[in-house]
């Protein structure tokens, strides 16, 4: 057999190589797209970084805590000194309300959502103990706060007929920050068992309530309709739908993974909320994470048009050039970069529309010309827009892209199978 007859008779197999060749090639442009969504998001969580500076970050709220100067004796072996610690005491029982609302803030053409929320605090505390901690002297009062620059109002602190106005936390100890209320040692014979406090928080990203007291209860509104419960507990009660979230929480000081007392230099920000609950402004697949979803599926979507073209010429014996393939290719790849480009400035949806209608337009007329005829072309522009149709549906779902996407894969391989059952692969080719 002389060399163009081996040619001819594996000139499928060649053709198929080359497909599949070509294939792996188009990973090179769509690595680069995937590095430039990757560079967006950056910029994108650098923009939700700066408005969180501005605006209010990550805040985190509980009730009252009683701070003790407490002398601490340390011993060495030559010596024995005392100083003394700031030491942290919950009080007994603790009940907070707190009402979300939430507004998407720009900086450029990234948007983030941030909130600001009305809190309610209400506690008791048991006077015999207090008076224990501090028999004498003012009595130091401490609100932790994840962020104080988002503190917008707080009303003065109300224990019985007293008024203690905040001030800023004077006690440096470690990284904990938050607000103080002194109250006098002349006006400790006013001392009431309950204590209540209003304050407005604006905030970003997450809201985290701490269970500092004996008991805790919390209940949260918010217009949210997308909340992500993070911390250590999620609610015993919630009711979500589009208007929003309602949850409650109820929680006991044995929950928490330290107990009620401990010295502030030796507790971290990132321990005390270890022990937190709450809510994150969860945003269900942004528009880089669909870009991203789409760039990977590009190659099953590039590969599945490519070999629609070769089972066009399969069928209709009219062999195509490389070139058309590689332009074919090259378009699909583009389109991915488009699609990025436009979300950043139209809907998600619209964006996707426009990309994929300019990229039929593209296509469906120049395979129409290569192919010979203007209805094959029409007939891979229909391939194509119900391949996309389909694209769109899995970058959009949130938990059955995986199922979608392996069945539709699963779809496609049989429909080849099928259309190319009667295919004699040797005579490929072949004028006849």
């Amino acid at each position: 057999m002389n060399t163009s007859n081996l040619f001819s008779r594996n000139r499928a197999t060649l053709k198929l190589l080359f497909v599949g060749a070509l294939s792996m090639v188009m990973l090179i442009p769509l690595l680069m797209v995937h590095s430039i969504i990757s560079e967006r998001q950056d910029m994108q969580l650098a923009a939700e970084q700066t408005i969180a500076n501005r605006w209010g970050g990550s805040q985190s709220i509980s009730g009252l805590v009683v701070l003790t100067n407490t002398p601490v004796a340390l011993t060495d072996k030559r010596s024995l000194e005392t100083h003394h610690q700031w030491r942290a005491s919950v009080l007994s029982d603790l009940a907070i309300t707190a009402n979300l609302k939430t507004e998407m803030r720009y900086l450029g053409i990234y948007e983030v959502p941030v909130y600001t929320t009305r809190v309610q605090i209400q506690g008791r505390m048991e006077l015999e103990w207090l008076n224990s901690l501090q028999p004498e002297g003012d009595i130091l009062f401490w609100l932790p706060l994840g962020d104080v620059r988002g503190v917008r109002e707080v009303s003065p602190l109300s224990i019985g007929n007293l008024e203690i106005p905040a001030k800023p936390l004077s006690v440096t100890a470690n990284i904990n920050t938050g607000l103080q209320f002194t109250l006098p040692a002349a006006d400790r014979d006013q001392l009431d068992q309950n204590y209540s406090l209003e304050m407005k928080l604006a905030g970003s990203h997450s809201l985290l309530f701490l269970p500092l007291a004996d008991t805790s209860r919390v209940t949260l509104e918010s217009d949210w309709p997308h909340p992500e419960f993070i911390g250590q507990f999620l609610p015993t009660d919630r009711s979500i739908d589009a208007g929003g979230v309602r949850a409650k929480w109820q929680l006991l000081g044995l929950n928490r993974p330290f107990g009620d007392h401990w010295f502030m230099s030796e507790m971290s920000t990132d321990h005390l909320n270890s022990s937190g609950f709450g809510m994150r402004l969860e945003t269900p697949v942004d528009r880089f994470q669909r870009s991203e979803r789409s760039v990977k599926y590009g190659f099953l979507f590039i590969t599945l048009t490519f070999f629609t073209l070769f089972l066009f010429e399969v069928m209709t014996g009219r062999s195509l050039h490389p070139v058309p393939y590689i332009l074919t290719g090259a378009a699909l790849a583009v389109f991915y970069l488009v699609l990025l480009a436009l979300s950043e400035y139209l809907s998600y949806s619209l964006a996707f529309v426009v990309a994929a209608t300019l990229l039929v337009l593209i296509v469906t007329p120049y395979t129409g010309v290569v192919l010979g005829e203007r209805n094959r072309g029409f007939l891979v522009g229909l391939m194509m827009s119900t391949t996309y149709a389909l694209l769109y549906v899995l970058v959009s779902s949130q938990h059955l892209s995986l199922l979608l996407g392996s069945l539709a894969l699963l779809m496609a391989i049989a429909g080849l199978m099928y259309l190319t059952r009667n295919v004699d692969w040797y005579n490929y080719g072949n004028s006849e």
